[in-house]
């Protein structure tokens, strides 16, 4: 598919299949970048063509001034995607506040009437619209304190973010996302007519068991929850199986 090359900036495509029959369009959790979701292109079947997401002011996009308002990430986000949605069913898969950003989007396409995933995946994605209070706010905190109540809330190792290689990496992208976080405010909706899946982590400090059950409310189709051994970024060790459950999923979804 021919695209202008800012359009491929945040559709990445590291593994072209002009043969699959579906497109999984992958978002990366907070700080994170498109590389997350590298083995995906490869390890997943021929029939699915992996695209992870990739924002500006982080990895290949280091360079760009990063966006920081949520409304503005998926309006810009959402115009970026649309010329890669009408070929091909295509399903969305989010991990973290990724799938924050794939479940607004999704609401976002539907408004303009656009074509809508055939199942949407969220991963270890708090549901925000079931918290009294959304998100900490700790986007002011100077940096060695904001690394401290990120790896409190993500039980990410304090002594690994706050190494000077790690930190200076992911340090600018994380800063920009969770600004992108604190700016979501959940605005209710009737339920999608899409098929869900939430997966949940069983030692998550961030996102308990109910917040993965209670997405079953944003769907009239199909919902189906799992749960893998490990913390809030099981994204990487449970891989396969995490793989073989997106693939059952999509089995079991009606598309042409």
């Amino acid at each position: 598919m021919s695209v202008p090359p800012v359009y491929r900036r945040w559709v990445t495509c590291p593994e072209p299949r002009p043969q699959a029959s579906l497109r999984l369009f992958c978002f990366h959790f907070a700080g994170g970048d498109a590389s997350i979701f590298r083995l995906w292109t490869t390890q997943l079947p021929p029939s699915i063509e992996v695209c992870p997401i990739e924002l500006p002011g982080r990895a290949t996009r280091r360079a760009e001034p990063a966006l920081t308002h949520f409304p503005t990430l998926i309006d810009t986000l959402a115009r970026r995607i649309l010329p890669f949605l009408g070929q091909l069913p295509f399903a969305f898969f989010g991990h973290s506040f990724g799938g924050n950003l794939a479940f607004e989007l999704t609401r976002w396409l539907r408004r303009q009437g656009a074509p809508l995933p055939v199942r949407l995946f969220l991963s270890a994605t708090p549901a925000i619209q079931s918290r009294a209070q959304p998100y900490a706010r700790v986007s002011h905190l100077a940096d060695a304190a904001f690394l401290e109540q990120i790896s409190t809330r993500f039980g990410i190792p304090l002594d690994v973010i706050s190494r000077e290689e790690v930190r200076d990496m992911v340090l600018p992208a994380m800063r920009a996302d969770v600004l992108v976080a604190e700016s979501y405010h959940y605005t209710p909706e009737p339920p999608l007519d899409v098929p869900l899946s939430s997966f949940g982590a069983t030692q998550d400090p961030e996102v308990g068991p109910r917040e993965v059950e209670v997405w079953r409310h944003q769907t009239t189709a199909d919902f189906r929850s799992r749960f893998f051994p490990g913390d809030h970024f099981f994204l990487t060790p449970q891989r396969p199986r995490l793989q073989q459950a997106v693939l059952e999923d999509l089995a079991s979804t009606q598309f042409p």
